[in-house]
């Protein structure tokens, strides 16, 4: 798989650009669990069958976020939606996106409005790589954009950690990773994140467009954040967990849901009280033809 561990601790950079943008973390989303199948005639087929690197894969991407107070209430929220291909070439992954919608309101009820289009990420295109976390990366995105927009990209490299866990994971037994545990990660001009108990487990099977899958689950709690501009400053943890659904025929990832939940103390510039808030959302990787 190509640099596949790289992309276990890229997949916690998402996290961080909560301190700009509004957010909601919902309970995972169950998949169908498959019945006429038992563990032990599916477990064969781990480790059977090779991940195929050369068939891209896309996904319909939908990622709500919500911004809470204290008392729970909804202050507001934001929808982002896309198409994401993944593909590679010359042993480089490249990512792809089209059809990017960009959705806010006040509005408490949890109903989104029509989106906004953004033309300048339509077949928007790039290689996996460290540059994404360099603010020079989005330098022609919209300065109203930029940052709910790394959030979109930072959320890519989930799908790695599930390609990766394919292929280390055993049925019910505890997946960690120790060369990213404790791990701190500067992103340009943005955060700084400590990875935390990274913990994956192959909990079941599940079917998911057709195909069995082995239902992988994961969580990384009370990771601590902290971030320091010219006009802000933050400080705070993260609680990050999900599953995902990887063919047992293929090894393709069918559906991925991520949730994270940020409770941070904010502080403006020359005002030394801060204010307590709590982010949340969801994200849903759906794989489509």
């Amino acid at each position: 798989m190509i640099r596949k561990k790289h992309w276990l601790l890229f997949a916690q950079f998402a996290v961080v650009v909560f301190f700009f943008v509004v957010s909601l973390s919902c309970c995972r989303k169950e998949a169908e669990v498959e019945e006429s199948k038992t563990i032990d005639e599916c477990l064969v087929k781990q480790g059977i069958l090779k991940f195929n690197e050369s068939v891209p894969q896309r996904y319909s991407v939908t990622s709500t976020i919500y911004n809470r107070d204290m008392t729970e209430g909804v202050v507001s929220s934001m929808q982002i939606k896309g198409t994401f291909t993944r593909y590679v070439q010359e042993k480089e992954v490249f990512c792809r996106w089209n059809d990017v919608m960009l959705i806010s309101t006040r509005d408490t009820s949890g109903k989104f409005p029509d989106g906004k289009p953004l033309d300048y990420m339509e077949g928007f295109t790039y290689t996996l790589s460290e540059a994404i976390l360099k603010e020079a990366f989005y330098e022609d995105f919209p300065t109203e954009d930029r940052n709910f927009m790394k959030t979109l990209i930072w959320d890519v490299p989930w799908i790695e950690v599930a390609y990766l866990a394919m292929d280390n994971i055993e049925y019910n037994k505890p997946y960690f990773s120790d060369d990213l545990e404790g791990k701190e990660v500067k992103v340009q001009n943005f955060a700084l994140l400590k990875t935390k108990n990274l913990k994956l487990s192959w909990t079941g099977i599940a079917k998911r467009h057709g195909e069995e899958c082995a239902l992988i689950e994961f969580k990384s709690l009370s990771n601590p954040v902290e971030s320091k501009t010219d006009i802000l400053s933050v400080k705070g943890r993260s609680c990050c967990w999900g599953s995902f659904c990887v063919s047992l025929d293929d090894h393709e990832v069918e559906y991925a849901v991520v949730n994270e939940d940020v409770i941070m103390e904010m502080s403006l510039s020359g005002n030394p009280l801060g204010q307590i808030l709590n982010m949340q959302r969801e994200v849903i990787f759906n794989k489509t033809k």
